[in-house]
């Protein structure tokens, strides 16, 4: 799912169905917030950047076209048929008018066709990583990590400054309930050494109750 990355996307829905998309795209990696009103929705999309609005067309509040421009690309997943209705929105400059019912699978393939690609390449005080190639440098000087250690820094790095668990690390990184936090210590350990000895800095933070995060942007 290149075209989704950085990946978080919010879903809208006055009903409360979107838990099996939730689901879906929460298994690929993507971060879902869920909304029911279009005021929920503005609150959330104040929490930060988003790749993408999936939203109902007629809300308790209004009506979700009224988003359009607001913040992200919007994509109408809607059970209204109206070809007035999906011409309006489509004129209005919303991304797809997708109908219900609609598979997560054919929505993943269409937020994907209508996204522009995003970079996959992340690069915070001097160190980059390139997900693509599987490269990491310091100013241009190699990297070497595992590939565990790889994805657990390319995760830390694409949220600066946010703390997660060693079992959001894990379930993030590993899609997949976790078992193994030990394993998260001690790759969080070894990125640590090898960052500090070749930058002089303590990019990756722990804390207290609070796990761990990439230094946060000035």
């Amino acid at each position: 799912m290149n075209g989704l990355t950085p990946r978080k996307i919010l879903f809208i829905d006055g009903e409360n169905v979107t838990s099996p998309l939730c689901k879906h795209f929460g298994l690929l990696g993507v971060d879902c917030r869920a909304a029911k009103t279009l005021a929920e929705g503005r609150a959330r999309l104040s929490e930060g950047a988003f790749r993408a609005v999936v939203s109902e067309l007629f809300l308790p509040d209004g009506k979700a076209t009224c988003l359009i421009g607001e913040a992200a690309p919007l994509f109408i997943l809607s059970s209204v048929e109206s070809e007035e209705e999906i011409i309006e929105a489509l004129s209005l400059g919303a991304a797809d008018y997708i109908l219900k019912p609609c598979s997560p699978r054919v929505l993943e393939a269409r937020l994907a066709a209508r996204l522009p690609a995003a970079s996959r390449t992340v690069s915070r005080y001097g160190v980059s990583l390139d997900k693509g190639l599987r490269t990491a440098d310091y100013l241009g000087k190699p990297l070497k990590f595992t590939s565990s250690e790889f994805n657990i820094l390319y995760f830390l790095m694409t949220h600066p400054g946010k703390f997660f668990t060693a079992d959001e690390i894990y379930e993030s990184v590993w899609h997949a309930a976790s078992l193994q936090t030990s394993v998260v210590r001690f790759h969080i350990s070894n990125l640590k050494k090898t960052i500090f000895s070749v930058t002089g800095k303590n990019l990756i933070l722990s804390g207290f109750g609070m796990g761990y995060a990439f230094a946060p942007e000035d």
